[in-house]
């Protein structure tokens, strides 16, 4: 470094800490002298150098290295980014060992220091990965909302395409189910139009799609989609989702009423789910056996699977499970005119999903209440517990499970002797039936 540079920077630094010439020249040196110094008029002796160094608190390398400067921002950059790095490392361990809650917090952690704008939107993508885990899906919408920009601009494809599912299942959760329809075929389209090679990714994909259908009410759709991610999961030997996919196939089935079908795609779900010890697969397919041998009017072996199912969700600590299953088992006993044995069940699955916020499931308990009270000849409760299930199921767009409330509320009118109330009811119930 020359003397002008040497000079400049010793000035520099001298007044970035507000220090006069004096407050360097102590009584060492004269404060002339280090005005010389800082024009570049004279070359400091090394005794000098070191001095001045000391008073401003730098190493003496520091003034005599042109890259010093450079040369330690990078290092503090570095360390920053190997801080980052750790934890971020530690986040995702942490994540690994279902430690949910110490993840966000690492990952918070991450974004409250400066980092560039790729890394700051990836980790708020493995943050709205975490909050998902934990099922706090409005945090994982509203990350997802505000990265998805950053992405879509930056053609990042797979996890564009991966947003674009987790949004689907959030929605779906949040029982917002044409918004997650879109977001799930939104995932369907990138991941074919990018040919990404995540196969997993699109098994997940196409369960979800059908499910959603199913659920929906529209089984023609779903069967189609179960059809698809069968054969997909077969060519890619994805095992787990050929056991889903002919569960899903039995359920339409069910619902389309080819029983036969139904029970051949259910019973290939089961044995390839004992095989693989999937027990929540398992209690679900148990579930379905249950819906047909209903159907089928087999009421005890009906029951029977009902009770295997809701037995295993309850050593699984799924409340969600059991309440289906107690649905079913007082639906049963409707179907059997059993009414008090009836209540005791539908009322203990309302107390679960009205505490879980399961509307779907409430919409069809209201249904169940509302036709059983029909029967008692307590018009008025059947009438306010049918149009209860009427405004649920309405918002939720759940066609199939609606037309049966509208059904419900056309015989309540004809027993209440107004045939067109009674008509207009029954209509609303078979344009339903026909959109499907």
């Amino acid at each position: 470094m020359d003397t002008v540079e040497l000079g400049k920077r010793i000035r520099e630094e001298r007044k970035r800490q507000f220090l006069k010439q004096g407050d360097l020249s102590g009584d060492e040196f004269s404060k002339g002298y280090i005005s010389l110094i800082e024009k570049g008029k004279i070359s400091p002796s090394l005794k000098a150098l070191n001095f001045i160094a000391q008073k401003l608190n730098k190493p003496v390398v520091y003034f005599l290295d042109e890259d010093y400067v450079e040369k330690e921002e990078l290092k503090k950059e570095l360390a920053k980014y190997k801080n980052i790095l750790e934890k971020f490392l530690t986040a995702q361990k942490a994540f690994d060992n279902k430690n949910y809650e110490e993840a966000i917090k690492l990952y918070i952690d991450i974004l409250d220091n400066a980092i560039d704008e790729y890394s700051t939107n990836l980790i708020n993508f493995y943050l709205a990965k975490s909050y998902f885990a934990i099922k706090d899906y409005t945090k994982v919408l509203e990350i997802l909302d505000k990265i998805s920009p950053y992405f879509e601009k930056s053609s990042l494809t797979e996890i564009i395409v991966e947003m674009h599912y987790m949004k689907g299942l959030c929605l779906g959760n949040l029982q917002k189910f044409q918004s997650s329809l879109e977001n799930y075929l939104k995932a369907l389209d990138g991941f074919e139009k990018y040919s990404l090679k995540h196969t997993q990714l699109k098994s997940r994909i196409l369960y979800s799609i059908a499910n959603l259908y199913s659920k929906m009410g529209e089984f023609i759709k779903a069967r189609d989609y179960y059809m698809k991610c069968l054969e997909y999961s077969t060519q890619i030997k994805a095992v787990d989702f050929i056991a889903l996919s002919n569960n899903g196939l039995g359920l339409v089935n069910h619902e389309l009423k080819q029983y036969k079908d139904a029970l051949k795609y259910i019973r290939r779900a089961i044995l390839i789910s004992k095989t693989l010890n999937l027990k929540e697969d398992i209690a679900n397919e148990y579930n379905y056996l249950g819906f047909v041998y209903t159907d089928l009017k087999k009421y005890d072996i009906a029951e029977k699977y009902f009770v295997k199912s809701y037995s295993m969700y309850k050593d699984l600590g799924n409340e969600r499970g059991m309440a289906y299953n107690l649905t079913e088992i007082g639906r049963i006993y409707y179907l059997k005119e059993d009414y008090p044995k009836a209540l005791e069940y539908l009322n203990q699955s309302l107390e679960i999903v009205t505490k879980l916020g399961e509307e779907e499931e409430m919409g069809r308990i209201y249904t169940i209440l509302g036709n059983l009270h029909l029967k008692q000849g307590q018009f008025e409760l059947s009438e306010k517990e049918l149009l209860k299930s009427v405004e649920i199921l309405k918002t939720l767009g759940l066609k199939k499970d609606l037309s049966e409330a509208y059904k419900g509320l056309g015989n309540l009118y004809i027993a209440l002797n107004n045939p067109e109330e009674a008509k207009k009811y029954f209509n609303q119930s078979i344009e339903l039936l026909y959109e499907n």
